[in-house]
């Protein structure tokens, strides 16, 4: 062979080369592409079709609890207003006196759901006023304080800023009360619950925007991470007589006033739910 055809040989050889080169250079670029972006872009697909799912799944199952819970209500009360009747003839300290207080407490445990089931399927319209950020909290704090401090909680309002949000005040007290009570149902013995009001900038809706966070602080047990992970579920809870609807409810609120819930916790310190809500201004 001559010296001119070997080197048209390890030209081409060269050039195989190369084109294996390339051709692995593009195979590993195809790779990372697909782990990169193409896997995670599946997997929102997937997670936003199964959060879609979850959704109709929740329509359903709330719309059957409104059924239920209807159908519940009416003998409910006249069960309640029977054993009123005949709790009266009773002597306290009797055994049938203690027996009619049971009925009474389980009827009242009751109705609670009742209303937590309406309350999650058919929640009310918003009747919006604008208000001071902190009045729902000194509303809250004013009611609930008397009842925690017989358990050892004190409930503290700081000073906040004079800053207004336009809210459904009944509604936005409802969350804050729900918070409040799962804040000292997490302190062990005595503890603190603080609640403060306190402007942000928070990207809401694709954009960012001036909002007021209204906090609930504890110093309790915080969020355990199995627990978290089933934190906003409706129906799960860890409390006994709870119906696990109490922070689904409050998300709904929150988020019909166009506004979210977040929070921070760490296990033995203490959680602090934030509601963030737009401010207004005039």
């Amino acid at each position: 062979m001559s010296q001119a055809s070997r080197t048209i040989e390890e030209v081409w050889v060269l050039q195989l080369v190369s084109l294996g080169c390339l051709f692995a250079f593009a195979v590993t670029l195809a790779v990372m592409a697909y782990r990169h972006m193409i896997l995670p872009l599946r997997a929102k697909v997937v997670a936003g079709q199964a959060l879609l799912e979850r959704q109709e799944k929740l329509v359903s199952l709330g719309m059957l609890a409104a059924g239920v819970a209807h159908e519940i209500r009416n003998p409910l009360t006249a069960i309640k207003g029977a054993l009123f009747l005949q709790q009266r003839k009773f002597q306290p300290g009797t055994p049938e006196y203690a027996d009619a207080r049971l009925a009474e407490r389980e009827i009242l445990r009751l109705e609670k759901i009742v209303s937590d089931f309406l309350l999650f399927a058919r929640p009310s319209e918003l009747q919006l006023t604008r208000t001071a950020a902190d009045a729902p909290l000194r509303e809250v704090q004013s009611l609930l304080a008397p009842e925690l401090a017989k358990n050892g909680v004190q409930l503290i309002l700081e000073e906040s800023p004079p800053v207004q949000i336009l809210v459904d005040s009944a509604q936005i007290k409802q969350v804050l009360i729900n918070l409040i009570r799962n804040a000292a149902d997490a302190i062990a013995h005595s503890g603190v619950v603080r609640l403060r009001a306190r402007p942000a900038r928070k990207r809401m809706a694709r954009s960012d925007t001036e909002v007021v966070i209204l906090e609930v602080a504890d110093n309790g047990t915080g969020i355990p991470p199995e627990v978290e992970k089933r934190l906003f579920d409706p129906f799960f809870t860890t409390k006994e007589a709870g119906t696990g609807l109490g922070l689904s409810i409050a998300a709904g609120i929150v988020q019909k006033h166009g506004g979210a819930i977040e929070y921070q916790t760490r296990v033995d310190y203490g959680t602090t739910f934030g509601i963030i809500l737009p401010q207004t201004t005039g």
